[in-house]
């Protein structure tokens, strides 16, 4: 059967990217959640701003320490039951926030959710590794990528709704028991290709011939490809060149709120609508560019490393946009100024994504996208939320944090070009392979 033929027939694994997008979506809404009501809990619980980038960040120090076990299970027990377990325990927890008291509650629960929601990215890029070829993987990396900030465009209203109409803890509730529902439908959807009960048989084929990953199995001892991944100069140039994203979307994700309220005095439930503008064409632009774009050119003929370093280059180029928004004392600026420079790095996610799962070693797609996720979560989830709360309190205003942000984007792009090099699957000698 052809490969168009296959494609209009074949269903199952977008209906699988669809429900790795909604898990992304969900997983985020808690951040969000804690983004947007921030100011209410700050009041709550008496918090300082130094406090608060404490509950920020302390999530991000747990899932960012269990990035590498949560790769080596998905590599080892697949995503389906590591994803289920994880989704289970970071809904209740996530339950929880509505009945906490006092500071060291907030702080312990926030760490707990961290270490359970850490799989959900890596889980999300073996998925899509599984069931997609190379030649169409970009888009639904770019759809899960999107996700994350697609969530923002969902949750920042609906929180600030619930917020302003009943409070804090009640949204904490309401997006607990919606990761519950969706963990029910997950759990008996979700299956990798040959084990689905609902995949036809030629567009497993046509995942099998097409696809290289589509045989997951570990085929290397875990600490030695530890080893090898971590003194590669491919997964160095990825991890710092993805952090250049992420430096600046961790920032907007967990501050664009308080940003809003500090330098323009809006409320929270103006600063959540506003908020979501320019996630929602962030949203466009990963899926437009960083997926759809991407497939479609290299379908076309084009060298797929050409067109991946095409756009991350002007993708981060732009990125250099949001600093504007320091500059300016009009709110439409500044929101103009962040959505053209949200929209540019997020661009460059989905390749990203892309790019670890082309050059990973046999078996070890999760573990690479751990790595990578690592170096995004200790450098964009810790050092910047935490930074910017201190300089925060330190200077008043937001510039000098975003001015950081700024730098560690240009890191990023100097990684990108001159350190990530070819574009190919790193390779791990036969004799250090397991039985």
């Amino acid at each position: 059967m052809s490969e168009h033929t296959v494609k209009r027939t074949g269903r199952t694994r977008w209906f699988i990217s669809s429900l790795l997008s909604s898990m992304i979506i969900l997983n985020y809404f808690d951040r969000v959640a804690v983004s947007v009501a921030a100011p209410a809990i700050q009041d709550a619980f008496h918090l300082t701003g130094t406090e608060l980038g404490i509950v920020f960040s302390i999530y991000t120090y747990s899932y960012t320490i269990m990035q590498i076990p949560a790769g080596s299970l998905l590599d080892r027990f697949g995503v389906a039951w590591v994803t289920r377990v994880g989704m289970v325990i970071w809904s209740l927890l996530t339950m929880s926030m509505a009945f906490l008291q006092g500071k060291l509650l907030l702080y312990i629960v926030r760490f707990l959710i961290g270490i359970m929601s850490a799989s959900a990215f890596p889980a999300a890029s073996k998925a899509t590794s599984l069931w997609f070829p190379p030649n169409e993987r970009s888009l639904p990396n770019s759809l899960f990528d999107s996700a994350a900030k697609f969530s923002n465009v969902l949750g920042a209203p609906l929180v600030a709704f619930l917020i302003t109409k009943f409070d804090w803890r009640t949204a904490f509730l309401s997006i607990g028991i919606i990761n519950v529902l969706f963990t029910l439908l997950f759990w008996f959807y979700y299956e990798k290709p040959e084990k689905h009960r609902r995949i036809s048989d030629d567009e497993l084929k046509y995942i099998q011939e097409n696809n290289l990953n589509a045989n997951d199995e570990q085929t290397s001892k875990f600490l030695h490809t530890l080893k090898v991944l971590f003194t590669n100069r491919k997964v160095w140039g990825l991890m710092i060149g993805f952090t250049g994203y992420g430096y600046t979307f961790n920032l907007l994700l967990t501050w664009l709120p308080t940003f809003l309220k500090e330098k323009y005095g809006m409320d929270i439930m103006s600063s959540g609508l506003l908020t979501a503008v320019p996630w929602l064409i962030a949203t466009f632009a990963g899926i437009l560019v960083g997926g759809w774009l991407v497939d479609y050119l290299v379908k076309k003929g084009y060298n797929s490393q050409k067109v991946y370093r095409t756009i991350i280059v002007v993708g981060l180029c732009l990125g250099f946009v949001f600093l504007g928004s320091i500059f300016t004392n009009s709110v439409v600026v500044a929101m103009i100024c962040i959505s053209i420079g949200l929209a540019g790095i997020s661009a460059t996610a989905p390749i990203g994504w892309s790019i670890s799962a082309e050059i990973a070693p046999a078996g070890s797609i999760s573990l690479l996208s751990s790595i990578v996720n690592l170096a995004n979560n200790l450098f964009g989830g810790i050092i910047a939320t935490a930074l910017t709360g201190y300089l925060l309190d330190k200077t008043g205003s937001f510039n000098l944090s975003f001015i950081v942000a700024g730098i560690v984007l240009l890191l990023g792009l100097i990684f990108y070009i001159y350190v990530l090099g070819d574009i190919k699957q790193i390779k791990i000698p036969k004799n250090q392979r397991t039985k």
